[in-house]
């Protein structure tokens, strides 16, 4: 009788626990993220018919903003990551779909980070105006709460984006990627 009734504890035990998970999951709350890229070092290779013509690398402090708005279920984010960059006469807009996932938790978390999406960019020393094209990234980095709503992340993430185009027949191929390093603010509702 012993067995059988320990036998039967062990066997609900784990259905419970998953029970338990699973409500977590189902009740989503919504979360916004703001921040500045602090350090960025990113390259842009430019091939012309197949010859590279340009190759450049700039290092950059304080690169820019950052926004990150979703859903957050339970310490996983989903949403969506806007970023714009203007320099030296290239613009780029990208609007990525992000998902960060934490591997603990805790107040201290480390996490990893996938994103895919569109990017759309201009080169006014390429006549190249508004070209549109796949852009990514992935990252990690740590996330620390201080409360249950209001949290800190410091990250390092790459990101990419590459597009052909011609002109003037002219076939151009244009690869933009670099690291960030990232600080942000975050905020759970």
């Amino acid at each position: 009788m012993k067995k059988i009734f320990l036998t039967t504890i062990l066997a609900i035990l784990p259905i419970s626990a998953f029970a338990e998970i699973e409500y977590k999951i189902i009740k989503p709350k919504f979360f916004v993220e703001y921040g500045a890229t602090i350090l960025s070092s990113n390259g842009i290779k430019t091939k012309a018919n197949d010859t590279v013509v340009s190759d450049v690398d700039t290092l950059t402090f304080n690169a820019g903003n950052a926004l990150f708005v979703g859903g957050d279920f339970n310490g996983v984010q989903l949403g969506f990551s806007p970023s714009y960059t203007d320099q030296e006469g290239t613009s780029e807009f990208d609007l990525l779909l992000k998902l960060d996932i934490p591997f603990m938790e805790g107040n201290f978390q480390p996490y990893f980070s996938l994103s895919a999406g569109l990017g759309i960019m201009s080169m006014d020393d390429l006549n190249i105006d508004n070209e549109l094209s796949f852009a990514y990234g992935i990252g990690g980095g740590v996330k620390y709460s201080f409360s249950e709503n209001i949290y800190m992340k410091f990250g390092l993430e790459y990101a990419g984006i590459s597009f052909s185009t011609s002109v003037e027949n002219v076939d151009i191929d244009l690869t933009s990627s670099g690291f960030g390093l990232t600080a942000n603010f975050g905020y759970v509702f």
